[in-house]
């Protein structure tokens, strides 16, 4: 059970990949017939692009992208400027303009990831002071070596404490922090470059010792991502009230609600899916 943002808050909120989908599937359109109807006006876009911008593997950045994107907004009937205004919302990675510009030869479109699997550990003074991190990853060109890291903090915590343990097939890198947006990047670096489409599993552990009541966790989606697990273990003296599953997308300002969870016998919640393009998938709970 999930809940799906309209196409008219998509529009709105994005991102940009999420809302060309809504309104390809609200058209009842193909990609195929999509592509024909571009050509018609004579704008040459492959199927495979198209597949690529609505999946939110590639983002259209150049001017021949751009106007097919304008030309969409006919094809599709969705107001003029709606697609392309949610493409200027962000930088050509997908994230706020701030992350790229907070690490020297970013990019964010190095690596397709594919799988991630996280186990989040709260101890018996409410604190989600360890989090256990299992990545695949694929690389998109020939020589992809590292992955970026990024822990956003809550207002009271001190950016400075919070660090990556590197466990399986990385090694730790540069990090640096922005105070003002609340966000940490740390550098991954993988055992050797990678190889086009080749795949690597990296594991890693983020201490967060701040000592904050922890009431939720969740994968940060910057377009696109396969598999998606997250594991939250409660101590048995830290047992959670309504623990649930959540979507949020950047612009909005309260997340979607959308399946109720059980602790199992060993005080333990999880949240497994495929597909996601929202821009946050969590797990969220209060205390009694």
């Amino acid at each position: 059970m999930t809940t799906t943002p309209s196409l008219e808050a998509l529009l709105r909120i994005g991102p940009f990949h999420s809302a060309l989908r809504a309104a390809i599937r609200r058209r009842g359109l193909t990609l195929e017939r999509l592509r024909l109807r571009l050509r018609q006006q004579d704008v040459a876009v492959a199927l495979s692009t198209l597949s690529d911008w609505q999946q939110g593997r590639v983002r259209p950045v150049s001017p021949k992208s751009l106007r097919a994107v304008a030309v969409l907004e006919e094809l599709l009937e969705v107001p003029p400027r709606s697609l392309l205004a949610l493409l200027e919302h962000t930088g050509p990675s997908g994230w706020p303009d701030v992350v790229p510009g907070m690490v020297p030869g970013f990019n964010a479109n190095d690596l397709e990831i594919l799988s991630r699997h996280d186990r989040v550990f709260v101890d018996g003074e409410r604190h989600a002071s360890r989090v256990h991190a299992q990545m695949v990853v694929r690389a998109r060109h020939d020589g992809v070596d590292r992955f970026y890291a990024h822990y956003f903090c809550d207002d009271s915590a001190e950016t400075a404490e919070l660090r990556q343990e590197p466990v399986r097939n990385c090694r730790l890198g540069r990090s640096t922090r922005h105070e003002a947006e609340r966000v940490v990047v740390h550098e991954l670096l993988f055992d050797k470059p990678l190889r086009e489409s080749e795949t690597w599993v990296f594991e890693f552990v983020a201490h967060d010792p701040t000592q904050l009541d922890s009431i939720e966790y969740a994968h940060g989606v910057r377009c696109f991502l396969a598999q998606s697990l997250i594991e939250v273990h409660f101590d048995p003296a830290a047992l959670p009230v309504d623990p649930h599953v959540y979507l949020q997308d950047w612009e909005e300002e309260e997340p979607h609600r959308t399946i109720d969870l059980v602790p199992d016998h060993t005080n333990s919640v999880h949240h497994f899916e495929t597909d996601v393009s929202v821009n946050w998938v969590g797990i969220r709970w209060r205390w009694a």
